[in-house]
């Protein structure tokens, strides 16, 4: 398990390239964001851990708004459900995705995106609830150098955290920003995506080659263990 400052510190210390700090940060967070993609590059992949859920109260009677709370790293809803509401067999109305038109007549519960925005219909009126789940990606992390982390990891002794670091809101604001589910469970996986990239950037062909490979084969790992059943019940 690793922070995002302490695996760059552990590919610069592996690798001899202390002039490539900068570059080594940018390419952890490139390898995170890479493993929410299939092997082949071919589909997007939605973890467990990335679901994030939002219950809205709806101020106005139809066409309440909700705006996505950070663009950069909004992956896909997954899905909208209104619990106050039941259908004709007593199960809670799931909103149905779509896009604005003339169709919209023969539609009661529905939702679609406009830009950044998601509008609703058929929830209930003001004062229904309105619960939103989503996936999300993993936020990108910077570096810090050792004096200032607000947070690190060890195997052996937990956390440790700046000294201006006391309540347990600030450790875990602390936790948020140094790391992420991927660089705590599967630092192999990302650390193996780093090196590809360094090699290649040092162009060490053969390095670059073999640590590429490797990477691919425990990306299957992680796919096989963390992929969620995005068509399941949320």
């Amino acid at each position: 398990m690793f922070t995002h400052s302490q695996l760059v510190d552990d590919i610069v210390s592996e690798t001899k390239r202390p002039d490539l700090v900068s570059e080594i940060s940018r390419y952890v967070n490139q390898t995170v964001r890479e493993c929410h993609f299939s092997t082949d590059r071919q589909a997007a992949t939605f973890y467990r851990d990335n679901f994030k859920e939002v219950l809205l109260t709806a101020n106005v009677e139809s066409g309440f708004t909700w705006s996505i709370p950070n663009p950069t790293t909004f992956q896909k809803m997954a899905g909208v459900k209104y619990p106050a509401l039941y259908d004709s067999c007593g199960d809670v109305v799931w909103a149905k995705e779509t896009t604005p038109g003339r169709h919209l007549n023969d539609l009661v519960h529905y939702f679609y995106q406009v830009g950044q925005t998601y509008a609703f219909s058929g929830y209930g009126g003001v004062g229904a609830a309105i619960a939103v789940g989503y996936f999300a990606f993993p936020t990108s992390l910077l570096y810090k150098t050792a004096e200032n982390r607000a947070a690190e990891y060890n195997p052996e002794t937990g956390w440790t955290y700046h000294s201006s670091i006391v309540t347990d809101e600030d450790k875990e604001a602390a936790r948020l920003i140094s790391t992420n589910w991927l660089l705590q469970r599967w630092s192999d996986v990302v650390s193996e995506g780093v090196r590809a990239k360094v090699y290649k950037r040092v162009s060490d062909t053969e390095r670059a080659r073999n640590s590429y490979s490797l990477y691919g084969q425990l990306r299957q790992g992680l796919l096989t263990s963390e992929v969620a059943n995005v068509g399941g019940p949320i």
